[in-house]
Protein backbone atom coordinates (compact mmCIF):
# COMPACT_ATOMS: atom_id res chain seq x y z
CA UNK A 1 0.00 0.00 0.00
CA UNK A 2 2.56 2.78 0.87
CA UNK A 3 4.54 1.48 -2.22
CA UNK A 4 1.79 2.41 -4.58
CA UNK A 5 1.23 5.57 -3.00
CA UNK A 6 4.25 6.97 -3.30
CA UNK A 7 4.82 5.57 -6.52
CA UNK A 8 1.47 7.11 -7.77
CA UNK A 9 2.79 10.33 -6.19
CA UNK A 10 5.96 10.44 -8.18
CA UNK A 11 3.80 9.52 -11.29
CA UNK A 12 1.50 12.95 -10.42
CA UNK A 13 4.07 14.93 -9.73
CA UNK A 14 6.28 13.77 -13.13
CA UNK A 15 3.19 14.58 -14.97
CA UNK A 16 3.07 18.43 -13.26
CA UNK A 17 6.97 19.04 -14.09
CA UNK A 18 6.76 17.61 -17.70
CA UNK A 19 3.19 20.30 -18.16
CA UNK A 20 5.31 22.94 -16.60
CA UNK A 21 8.32 22.03 -18.53
CA UNK A 22 6.06 22.01 -21.85
CA UNK A 23 4.21 25.60 -20.58
CA UNK A 24 7.53 26.83 -20.33
CA UNK A 25 9.18 25.94 -23.24
CA UNK A 26 6.19 27.41 -25.32
CA UNK A 27 6.73 30.95 -23.24
CA UNK A 28 9.77 31.06 -23.37
CA UNK A 29 10.78 33.79 -25.93
CA UNK A 30 8.06 35.80 -24.33
CA UNK A 31 9.80 35.55 -20.48
CA UNK A 32 13.22 36.50 -22.05
CA UNK A 33 11.73 39.26 -23.80
CA UNK A 34 9.92 40.84 -20.87
CA UNK A 35 13.26 40.00 -18.96
CA UNK A 36 15.58 41.73 -20.96
CA UNK A 37 13.04 44.64 -21.22
CA UNK A 38 13.43 44.95 -17.25
CA UNK A 39 17.37 44.67 -17.45
CA UNK A 40 17.24 47.54 -20.07
CA UNK A 41 14.78 49.63 -18.09
CA UNK A 42 16.97 49.46 -14.44
CA UNK A 43 14.26 47.11 -12.87
CA UNK A 44 16.07 44.81 -10.66
CA UNK A 45 13.75 41.71 -10.32
CA UNK A 46 15.01 40.69 -6.87
CA UNK A 47 13.10 37.04 -7.42
CA UNK A 48 11.94 35.47 -10.17
CA UNK A 49 9.80 31.93 -10.05
CA UNK A 50 8.25 29.32 -12.27
CA UNK A 51 5.59 27.16 -11.48
CA UNK A 52 1.89 27.16 -11.64
CA UNK A 53 2.01 28.04 -14.96
CA UNK A 54 2.83 31.56 -14.18
CA UNK A 55 6.11 33.83 -13.74
CA UNK A 56 6.26 35.18 -10.08
CA UNK A 57 8.62 38.47 -9.89
CA UNK A 58 9.51 40.12 -6.83
CA UNK A 59 10.34 43.77 -7.29
CA UNK A 60 11.23 46.73 -4.57
CA UNK A 61 11.45 50.39 -5.68
CA UNK A 62 9.75 53.67 -5.25
CA UNK A 63 6.81 54.73 -7.31
CA UNK A 64 8.89 55.67 -10.19
CA UNK A 65 9.51 51.73 -10.55
CA UNK A 66 6.19 50.64 -10.11
CA UNK A 67 5.03 52.75 -13.15
CA UNK A 68 7.68 51.77 -15.31
CA UNK A 69 6.53 48.16 -14.65
CA UNK A 70 3.04 48.74 -15.39
CA UNK A 71 4.49 51.17 -18.65
CA UNK A 72 6.59 48.02 -19.77
CA UNK A 73 3.50 45.17 -19.00
CA UNK A 74 0.72 47.77 -21.05
CA UNK A 75 3.38 48.17 -23.67
CA UNK A 76 3.74 44.57 -24.49
CA UNK A 77 -0.71 44.47 -24.38
CA UNK A 78 -0.66 43.07 -20.89
CA UNK A 79 -3.30 44.26 -18.57
CA UNK A 80 -2.95 44.52 -14.71
CA UNK A 81 -5.58 42.12 -12.89
CA UNK A 82 -6.09 45.36 -10.22
CA UNK A 83 -4.42 48.77 -9.94
CA UNK A 84 -2.30 50.33 -6.63
CA UNK A 85 -4.34 52.66 -4.95
CA UNK A 86 -3.61 54.82 -1.96
CA UNK A 87 -3.52 52.15 0.35
CA UNK A 88 -1.29 50.68 -1.22
CA UNK A 89 1.62 52.53 0.08
CA UNK A 90 3.79 49.67 1.28
CA UNK A 91 3.35 47.07 -1.25
CA UNK A 92 1.14 46.27 -4.20
CA UNK A 93 0.81 42.72 -5.91
CA UNK A 94 -1.41 41.83 -8.77
CA UNK A 95 -1.37 39.65 -12.10
CA UNK A 96 -0.25 40.77 -15.98
CA UNK A 97 -2.51 38.79 -18.27
CA UNK A 98 -1.92 39.59 -22.03
CA UNK A 99 -5.21 37.99 -24.07
CA UNK A 100 -3.06 36.43 -27.11
CA UNK A 101 -0.45 34.82 -24.30
CA UNK A 102 -0.69 31.91 -21.84
CA UNK A 103 1.93 33.46 -20.24
CA UNK A 104 1.27 35.45 -17.12
CA UNK A 105 3.45 36.95 -14.45
CA UNK A 106 2.74 37.90 -11.14
CA UNK A 107 3.95 40.95 -9.83
CA UNK A 108 4.98 41.17 -5.91
CA UNK A 109 5.95 45.15 -5.16
CA UNK A 110 7.46 46.39 -1.88
CA UNK A 111 8.44 49.75 -1.81
CA UNK A 112 11.59 50.64 -0.49
CA UNK A 113 10.43 54.87 0.46
CA UNK A 114 8.89 54.29 3.44
CA UNK A 115 8.54 57.09 6.26
CA UNK A 116 6.62 58.32 9.65
CA UNK A 117 3.67 60.10 8.99
CA UNK A 118 1.95 61.59 11.75
CA UNK A 119 -1.66 61.04 11.00
CA UNK A 120 -3.37 62.79 14.56
CA UNK A 121 -2.80 63.37 17.85
CA UNK A 122 -4.53 61.70 20.68
CA UNK A 123 -4.85 62.70 24.39
CA UNK A 124 -3.51 59.89 26.59
CA UNK A 125 -3.54 59.53 30.77
CA UNK A 126 0.30 59.29 31.96
CA UNK A 127 1.56 59.15 35.08
CA UNK A 128 3.77 62.26 36.51
CA UNK A 129 6.63 61.58 38.61
CA UNK A 130 8.90 64.13 40.81
CA UNK A 131 11.80 63.04 42.91
CA UNK A 132 11.37 62.86 46.63
CA UNK A 133 14.13 63.05 49.23
CA UNK A 134 14.03 61.68 52.70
Amino acid sequence: MFDQNVAEKLVEQQERLTSEAAWYHRNKEEIQAVAEIFAGAGITVNRANLGGQCVDLAIAGDSEILKRVFTIFRNRGYAPSNRPDENDKTGFSCFFNHPDFECRFWLNFSSTVCHRVQVGTKMVEQPVYKVVCE
